[in-house]
């Protein structure tokens, strides 16, 4: 048995010529690159169909959508740090002042400021979220807020049930 005879490898860019060809062999192709524009409005002669240009790039998203991401997470930072600020406060409050409904305007009031930012956060998250463009600040912004206002409300209703008590 003998093997099938392969045709001698062809140099790169050259067709292989099979015997019997019906095609003849082709010059081989030039080392420098086309310097024609076909598009841009350029046709080829004989073509029958208009040349027609690539459309422009897609351009970045703008920075509306990025910068209401940023400012959710700003938000969502600053609440979460006056948040904290005020609980690290409650043991001088105790030393500062006796009296219990001191104490409780002040952690209102304080808790009072923490919500109204959060809500802004997340509102601004939110906002974000539906407009293209990267979201992961606003993902981090909706969800830090929105655990500062489950934890607020929990305790506020928890403090309402307390006090409904005595």
């Amino acid at each position: 048995m003998s093997e099938p005879q392969q045709p001698p490898a062809q140099p790169h860019g050259t067709p292989p010529q099979f015997a019997g060809s019906h095609y003849p062999p082709q010059p081989p192709q030039p080392s420098q690159p086309d310097t024609r524009q076909p598009y841009g409005g350029q046709a080829y002669a004989g073509h029958p169909y208009p040349a027609q240009p690539y459309p422009d790039p897609q351009r970045a998203a703008s920075s509306g959508s990025s910068g209401l991401g940023r400012l959710a997470f700003l938000l969502a930072v600053i609440s979460l740090g006056i948040g904290l600020l005020v609980t690290l406060s409650f043991p001088l409050m105790y030393r500062m002042m006796g009296d219990p409904s001191a104490i409780g305007a002040f952690g209102a009031v304080g808790n009072g400021l923490v919500l109204i930012i959060a809500v802004v956060g997340l509102i601004l998250g939110l906002m974000s979220v539906r407009r293209p463009g990267p979201q992961i600040l606003a993902g981090i912004a909706i969800g830090v807020t929105a655990s500062q206002l489950a934890g607020i409300v929990i305790s506020w209703v928890s403090n309402l049930f307390y006090a409904f008590s005595f």
